[in-house]
């Protein structure tokens, strides 16, 4: 049987970052891409900030965001 360790997600709009940010979460490696690539950046910059807001509130520990 085959272990899933990367997720593809095709698509850094607010669905596809949401997708991306569940499945890193979730400990999987995520390879995010877009036709934009700078749509790709900031992508993650939402999502890095969105992670460090649930830390905040201490819906997840600050390891967690920074491991997803």
């Amino acid at each position: 049987m085959t272990t899933i360790r990367t997720v593809a997600v095709i698509g850094a709009g607010q669905m596809g970052s949401g997708i991306a940010q569940v499945v890193a979460a979730g400990g999987y490696e995520v390879k995010l891409y877009d036709i934009a690539p700078d749509r790709v950046t900031l992508a993650l910059g939402e999502i890095a900030a969105s992670l460090a807001r649930r830390a905040a509130r201490g819906l997840s520990s600050e390891a967690e965001a920074q491991a997803a």
